[in-house]
């Protein structure tokens, strides 16, 4: 079942993958407009290209996790936009944060940004959280759609593996120096991410102050909150409704230049992600990770018991190579993955051990405690909602299957050691004949098993009398009779 399912998820990948990638265009309704940079106010005489026709709006999406690969698309949509001529560029945004350093990436693009940027939380129950606050807030227009939320972006870091208790003095004080010391590179990083946000609402115009709590007390606001507090401009149902609204409104861009949107009936042409980056995000998540590892894992066990299989070993050796990829993307826990391995060994041993399921029992124990404290969402320098982890639903039924199925090869492994043996000089004692001749101590004819030997036997058997084999003495057999 393991090598099936790691096959399928392998061959299906990359074909998902492929098939999400054709660029997506559509366009909204045309008709006599100016663009955004032929209507530019410009302060201090700075104008945009001339261009006739409607205005041109391109549109990327962020979904998942904020991790590599997410800041060199948004990165590239930017200079493309601005290369090509594009009047603005929407980011829609749906994410449970993601990496530090992206996140300043992607920030420090937007706001340098040459044209418009639009920050849309869409769709409705989207969120923008931990990271994605930040990247709402640089939007040069930010906007939400009704039943989102935005905030929590507190950095909190959570140790999975408490010290033990007990110790001598000199341990407790290490303990408590250890813990100070926490403390302090915790405050220091709140700080840094304080002035990081505020720097971004303060650029924008924003709520400065609820950006600051947001970050300190890790509040969260819905949409409808978000522009009462001034931490977004607009409240769309949709793109092209957001388009309607902010059609004709004002954006600076530079301290010198300044441009008014035209978005109604604007042509919107939308982004999509390039192989490698949709990969990168593809494996950026914590469910996979763990389908991933246990299967690389599995693979590669079942091929160095069973050498020559191939598929397993091949199979077992991609899907852990993807594992090691996606640990480098997504703020795995040692200690998560250390019980992940342990949880593993006690379940392939329960297929050598006589244990009676306790093996297997613990192995599923660990399991489930490694796949919890696999992802630590709060692990520096990331910004992630707490839910970021492996999911209930995955992990359960993969423990499940995991353990069921190796109970189960346990189970043959005992049931084929206690049979009786079938084959070669033990296989032949019990197994009953005829005689083909009169069979005596000096010698005689027995048929068994559907093959004519050699026979004697202590006392006198007539022909075509039953026969039961007692011993084998090289190529000939020692028998009785039987009623």
């Amino acid at each position: 079942m393991i090598r099936l399912t790691g096959l399928a998820m392998v061959l299906c990948l990359p074909a998902w993958l492929l098939a999400s990638g054709t660029a997506k265009q559509s366009s909204g309704k045309r008709a006599g407009t100016e663009s955004a940079s032929d209507a530019a106010v410009a302060e201090g005489n700075a104008k945009g290209p001339d261009r006739s026709g409607p205005a041109r709006i391109a549109v990327i999406s962020i979904t998942g996790g904020i991790f590599l690969g997410t800041e060199e698309y948004v990165e590239e949509a930017l200079k493309r936009a601005e290369k090509e001529g594009f009047d603005a560029l929407v980011i829609e945004i749906d994410t449970p944060g993601g990496a530090l350093d992206q996140t300043q990436q992607i920030v420090k693009a937007m706001l340098s940004a040459g044209l418009p940027v639009i920050t849309f939380d869409t769709p409705k129950g989207a969120q923008a959280a931990s990271a994605g606050t930040f990247i709402v807030m640089a939007g040069h227009v930010a906007a939400m759609a009704p039943g989102t939320r935005i905030g929590a972006a507190h950095p909190v870091s959570i140790s999975f593996m408490p010290g033990m208790p007990g110790g001598d003095e000199k341990d407790e004080k290490k303990k408590e120096q250890q813990k100070q010391q926490e403390q302090i590179m915790q405050e220091k990083i709140t700080n840094d991410t304080v002035s990081f946000i505020r720097s971004i609402a303060s650029e924008r115009g924003r709520n400065a102050d609820w950006a600051e709590k947001a970050v300190r007390e890790s509040v969260s606001v819905t949409a409808e909150e978000a522009l009462k507090l001034g931490v977004v401009d607009v409240i769309a149902d949709d793109l092209q409704h957001l388009l309607d609204k902010i059609d004709g409104r004002k954006v600076e861009l530079s301290s010198t230049r300044t441009v008014q949107l035209h978005t109604r009936d604007a042509e919107v042409v939308r982004w999509e992600k390039s192989l490698k980056q949709r990969l990168l995000g593809a494996l950026a998540s914590p469910n996979l990770l763990m389908l991933l590892f246990l299967i690389g894992l599995g693979g590669l066990a079942m091929e160095f018991y069973h050498p020559g299989l191939i598929v397993p070993g091949a199979v077992g050796g991609l899907c852990l190579l993807l594992a090691l990829i996606s640990m480098q993307i997504l703020p795995v826990s040692i200690g998560g993955l250390l019980l992940v391995l342990a949880g593993l060994g006690l379940l392939v041993a329960e297929g050598f051990v006589t244990s009676y399921g306790l093996l297997a029992i613990g192995g599923s124990v660990l399991l489930l405690l490694g796949g919890i404290m696999l992802v630590d969402p709060s692990s520096q320098p990331h910004y992630l909602d707490p839910s970021f982890t492996v999911d209930w639903s995955v992990l359960v039924p993969t423990v499940v299957v995991l353990a069921a199925l190796v109970v189960t090869i346990g189970y043959k492994v005992i049931k084929t050691q206690r049979s009786r043996i079938t084959t070669g000089r033990e296989g032949m004692i019990g197994q009953k004949g005829k005689a083909r001749s009169r069979v005596t101590a000096d010698g005689g004819t027995v048929f068994v098993r559907g093959e004519y030997w050699k026979a004697s036997s202590d006392e006198p058997i007539e022909e075509g009398s039953k026969v039961e084999v007692v011993g084998v003495d090289g190529l000939e057999l020692k028998v009785k009779r039987v009623d």
